[in-house]
C-alpha cells in the first residue's frame, strides 16, 4: 500500500502484515518455473534415451493424448510474465461505498475503512488502470551451467511419478540432491530479483509521480516550501527529460502536451487534481506564490493509513525503483530557462510535433474513417514548422493560418521572410490538419492557446515578435497583440472577418446549441454536425466544416472586437475588394476600434478569399514591406 519497494540498501522488499516488518519477496513463481524447466530438460533427455514408457506415463499424468505432445511442449521455453498495474489518480475523499457501509456498521476496522475509502474511489470514480507487460523471464537461462547435474538428478529418479519429482526437488536430503537444491534455491532468488525488477520498473509514470518526487526531494533537503512557478517548471522539464527514454511507460498526462504543457501557461486541471489531494490530506498549503509544506508530509504513517494520510509519499515511492525519474529531476534542477532559452525552445517545438501526433491518433478509428478518407491534406501540410536562417536578423515572425486550413497555407510567405533573415514559425491551430472531427471538439480558446504556444517559442529566440494572420488566424493575432504581456511588435491581418456575406451564418449558433443538446441526451453527435465544404485549396483545407467550429469563429469575432482598442503596435489590414466570404464592411468595423496612428489598410483586387496563399495583387510583397518598415 505504501509502494515502498526498496529498502535502505536499495534492495527490493515488501511489508509483511503478519510479521509487522519488511521482508524479501517470496520466490513462488521462480520455484515453479525452475521446476518446470528442469522437468522439461529431463523429458528432452529421456526422449534422447528412447525411454518411451516413462514419457507415456508422464504424458498421461499431465493429460496429453500422446507423448509426442508432451515432448513438443517441453521444447518450448519456460516463461514468467511480469505484470505491473498502476492506478491513477489516488483519491482520498469519501465515496458512496464507504458511506454506505458506515451507515450500517459504525465502528469499522481501520484496515477495512481504508480499503473502502481508496478502493471505493477506484471503483466509483474515474480512475485509470494501466497494465504493462514486462520482458518475459526465461527460467532456462538461469540454470544452463548446471544442466548436467539437474538432468542426472532426474534421470536417476526416472521411475518416479511427476508429482514425486517435484516434491524431491524440495525435500530430498541426499548429498547430490542437497547440492542440487542449493543451486536451485540460488537460481530461484536470481529469477525472483529479475521479475521483481521488471514489475517495479514497469510503473506507468504519471504527472503526480513526478510532482510528488520533486516535492519529496525538497522536503528531504529541509526546505519548508517551493515556489509555485518553479514547481510547475520543474515538473515540465522533468517530463521532457523522461520522454527521451523510449523504454519507460507513460500515462497520457506525460504524453499529451495539451495536459502537461499547461503547467507553463494556463491552469492545469490535471495538476490541480493532484493539488486538491495534497490539500485534503493537509500535506501542502497555498501561501501566496509558494506551496508550503506542512509537518504532516514528514510524519511516519501506519501501513493502513498512508494512502490517505500521505499520498505524496505513495506516489514518490511508486517510481523510486526507476533511476531515470530521479535523474530527470536532477537535470531539471540544473536547467536554467534564462541561460538555456534555445534549448527550452526546442522542448516547446517538440511538444508541437507531439501534440499533432497525439491529436491525429485520437481520430483514426472506424467512427471517423468515412469523413477522414475524403480529406486531401497530406502530413507535410499539417505539421507546424520553424525556419531558422543561418544568419538571422534577431526578429521572429509567427504565421497563423485560417479556419479549416493548415500551416502550409502561409509557407510560401514564410520562405520569403526566412530568406530575408527572419526566424519564421508556422503555427498549427488545435483541431487542424488531423480530422474534421477533431476540429468539431475544439473551441476558439484552444486556437488561442496554440498561438500563445508559438509566441512563447518565438520569444525564446527574440524580443521582437511579429504576427501575420489570415482570416480567423488574423483575429487570433489581433487578440494576442492586444494582450500587452505578450509583447507583440506588429500585426498583419489578412482577410479578417467581422461580417460575413452569407446571411444564414448566424443560424449556425442555433444549430450548434441544438447539436450539443442532442449530444448530451444521446450518443449521437447531433443533426449534421459536419457540413460539406468546397475549399479554394483542397490540399490545404478540410472538405467538411464542423458547425461547432463556425460557432466558435463567431464567438471569437465578438471577443476580439472590443479588445482592438487596447492595441499599441502597428497593424496592417489587407482585404480582397470582392471577397466571396468576408463582407467589405468588415474592414471599417475593425479599423474604427484601432488608434489611427497605428493602423494601415490596403485593398486587394480579388474575388477570392485566399489572397495571401495565392499572392493575389502581390499582397505577400506588401506584407514584407510592412514588416521591413518596422525596423526604420
Amino acid at each position: 500500500k505504501d509502494r515502498r519497494t526498496l529498502d535502505h540498501k536499495g534492495k527490493y522488499s515488501i511489508y509483511s502484515r503478519s510479521e509487522g516488518e519488511r521482508r524479501k519477496h517470496h520466490t513462488g513463481p521462480a520455484v515453479i518455473a525452475l521446476a518446470l524447466a528442469v522437468f522439461k530438460s529431463a523429458v528432452r533427455k529421456i526422449e534422447q534415451n528412447k525411454d518411451s514408457n516413462t514419457l507415456s506415463g508422464w504424458a498421461k499424468e499431465l493429460g496429453f493424448n500422446h507423448s509426442d505432445e508432451l515432448v513438443k511442449m517441453c521444447h518450448k521455453p519456460t516463461l514468467i510474465i511480469p505484470c505491473n498495474i498502476t492506478f491513477y489518480p489516488l483519491r482520498v475523499g469519501d465515496n458512496l461505498l464507504k458511506d454506505g457501509v458506515q451507515f450500517f456498521y459504525k465502528d469499522l476496522h481501520k484496515r477495512l475503512s481504508e480499503e473502502l475509502l481508496i478502493e471505493g474511489n477506484f471503483l466509483l470514480k474515474n480512475t485509470d488502470m494501466d497494465i504493462q507487460i514486462g520482458t518475459p523471464i526465461v527460467a532456462e537461462d538461469y540454470w544452463t551451467r548446471i544442466e548436467s547435474i539437474l538432468t542426472t538428478t532426474f534421470i536417476d529418479y526416472s521411475e518416479l511419478s511427476l508429482s514425486d519429482i517435484f516434491n524431491r526437488t524440495q525435500t530430498d536430503e541426499s548429498w547430490d540432491s542437497l547440492l542440487f537444491r542449493l543451486s536451485y534455491q540460488r537460481n530461484a532468488l536470481k529469477i525472483r530479483n529479475a521479475y521483481m525488477h521488471e514489475i517495479y520498473t514497469n510503473v506507468t509514470i504519471n504527472i503526480a509521480h513526478i510532482a510528488a518526487t520533486i516535492i519529496m526531494h525538497y522536503v528531504k533537503k529541509g526546505h519548508s516550501h517551493i515556489n509555485k512557478q518553479k514547481l510547475h517548471e520543474l515538473v515540465y522539464l522533468s517530463i521532457k527529460e523522461l520522454q527521451q527514454d523510449a523504454s519507460l511507460n507513460f500515462h497520457r498526462t506525460v504524453l499529451n502536451p495539451a495536459i502537461y504543457r499547461n503547467l507553463l501557461m494556463t491552469k492545469s486541471e490535471t495538476f490541480d487534481q493532484f493539488l486538491r489531494g495534497a490539500y485534503k490530506s493537509n500535506l501542502l498549503e497555498s501561501s501566496g506564490t509558494n506551496y508550503k509544506f506542512t509537518e504532516n508530509i514528514t510524519l511516519e504513517h501506519d501501513f493502513d493509513a498512508i494512502r490517505y494520510k500521505n499520498p505524496m509519499a505513495v506516489y514518490a515511492n511508486e517510481v523510486s525503483p526507476i533511476p531515470k525519474v530521479e535523474a530527470s529531476i536532477k537535470a531539471s534542477l540544473d536547467f536554467h530557462l534564462e541561460k538555456q532559452a534555445l534549448s527550452f525552445a526546442n522542448k516547446l517545438l517538440d511538444d508541437e510535433l507531439r501534440e499533432y501526433e497525439w491529436d491525429l491518433a485520437q481520430f483514426q478509428g472506424e467512427d471517423f474513417n468515412d469523413i477522414n478518407q475524403q480529406q486531401k491534406i497530406d502530413r507535410a501540410a499539417a505539421l507546424p514548422y520553424i525556419l531558422l536562417p543561418k544568419r538571422h536578423n534577431g526578429e521572429c515572425i509567427v504565421l497563423v493560418h485560417g479556419l479549416l486550413s493548415t500551416p502550409a497555407e502561409m509557407r510560401r510567405l514564410g520562405n520569403t521572410l526566412y530568406e530575408l533573415g527572419y526566424i519564421v514559425i508556422g503555427t498549427r491551430l488545435k483541431g487542424h490538419g488531423t480530422s474534421p472531427w477533431d476540429l468539431h471538439q475544439r473551441t476558439w480558446q484552444d486556437w488561442q492557446q496554440s498561438l500563445r504556444q508559438s509566441i512563447k517559442i518565438a520569444h525564446c529566440y527574440s524580443k521582437k515578435v511579429h504576427l501575420i494572420g489570415f482570416s480567423s488566424g488574423s483575429l487570433l493575432a489581433l487578440l494576442a497583440a492586444a494582450n500587452q504581456s505578450l509583447n507583440i511588435s506588429s500585426v498583419v491581418a489578412c482577410s479578417t472577418p467581422a461580417v460575413f456575406k452569407d446571411p444564414l451564418i448566424h443560424l449556425v449558433k442555433a444549430a450548434s446549441y441544438t447539436n450539443k443538446l442532442i449530444q448530451s441526451l444521446s450518443w449521437s453527435e447531433g443533426v449534421h454536425p459536419l457540413m460539406e465544404n468546397t475549399p479554394e485549396h483542397p490540399h490545404l483545407n478540410y472538405q467538411h466544416t464542423p458547425v461547432h467550429a463556425i460557432h466558435q469563429l463567431l464567438l471569437l469575432i465578438e471577443k476580439t472586437k472590443p479588445k482592438l482598442k487596447k492595441l499599441t503596435c502597428p497593424v496592417l489590414f489587407l482585404q480582397g475588394d470582392n471577397d466571396p466570404v468576408v463582407d467589405k464592411t468588415s474592414m471599417g468595423i475593425l479599423l474604427k476600434s484601432i488608434k489611427e496612428p497605428l493602423r494601415d489598410y490596403q485593398w486587394v483586387n480579388s474575388n477570392r478569399h485566399g489572397i495571401l496563399h495565392e499572392n493575389t495583387d502581390n499582397c505577400q510583397q506588401r506584407i514584407t514591406d510592412f514588416i521591413l518598415a518596422q525596423n526604420k
